[in-house]
């Protein structure tokens, strides 16, 4: 090797040891200590409302402030559908990052060592009439023959569930995309359609949906669509064919008739049943 080529390969080399040296004296100087994440979560509690949001970025931070603020972080909340139904933001931030739900006017704004709290107002939050997911218990749930040769069975109450022929209805904290989602898990039971019928239920003017698979091993070692459909007092209003690739999929469907009672139904089918771990989440909103 030529001195020409040598020298200025060392010198890259000697500028690669400082910037490593530098990083390794800097990068525990900007680590958020017990005491700043302490700090900030004092400041949440002090102004905290019941329909306020807590996020934490980067997401991946997430369980370091679930540790000092828990308790005001509920599995609901964690497992969101959307941020629609809150009325303020709280945002824990370290390194400068931003929540993609932390938008709006600013109303507060600290600084806690090395974590930041913003305090956001949202647009008004809208009005859950009936949420699906948290009154299963309310639920009717059968099964029939997918081909249609044959009788409706009925699912059995088994705890805060329902055992069907060889599977079981629930409300789970499902994990879609590596994140947590609350919703009704329905895994696909063989040639089997899964109905699940709530009764009596007063709308507003839209119905909203989200549809998913459930677990990353469900999506590793299938790839076959889950067909789902909603029906409004016996009648089709909406259908999904939902794929691996379809992550937390949303849908709206307007409400021609307000009010009610109404019987909404909906249904899980797919054509093959094997690690098809179907969820979704619906919310009537006023």
């Amino acid at each position: 090797m030529t001195a020409r080529v040598a020298i200025p390969l060392f010198g890259a080399f000697a500028l690669l040891a400082l910037y490593e040296t530098a990083q390794a004296i800097y990068a525990p100087l900007a680590v958020a200590t017990d005491e700043d994440w302490a700090a900030a979560a004092g400041a949440v509690r002090t102004a905290h409302q019941p329909r306020d949001l807590i996020v934490f970025a980067p997401s991946w931070a997430d369980q370091v402030g679930r540790r000092h603020l828990g308790d005001l972080c509920t599995p609901e909340m964690a497992g969101r559908a959307d941020d629609a139904r809150y009325e303020r933001v709280w945002e824990l931030s370290i390194r400068g990052a931003d929540a993609p739900e932390a938008s709006g006017r600013i109303l507060a704004a600290s600084q806690h060592g090395r974590v930041r709290v913003r305090l956001y107002e949202k647009a008004p939050a809208v009005e859950i009439g009936y949420d699906f997911t948290a009154r299963l218990e309310e639920a009717r749930v059968t099964q029939v023959p997918t081909d249609g040769h044959g009788d409706e069975t009925p699912c059995f109450i088994d705890g805060a569930g329902f055992r069907c022929t060889s599977t079981r209805v629930e409300r789970r904290t499902l994990e879609v995309d590596y994140s947590p989602r609350r919703g009704i898990l329905t895994p696909v039971d063989g040639a089997l359609t899964t109905r699940i019928e709530f009764p009596a239920v007063t709308l507003g003017s839209t119905l909203v949906g989200w549809t998913a698979l459930h677990d990353y091993f469900s999506r590793k070692n299938s790839d076959g669509p889950v067909d789902f459909a909603l029906f409004i007092d016996g009648q089709q209003v909406h259908s999904v064919h939902h794929e691996n690739s379809d992550g937390w999929r949303k849908f709206t469907v307007p409400v021609t008739q307000p009010g009610g009672p109404h019987a909404i139904r909906f249904e899980i089918r797919a054509p093959s049943a094997a690690w098809r771990t179907f969820g979704f989440h619906v919310e009537a909103r006023r």
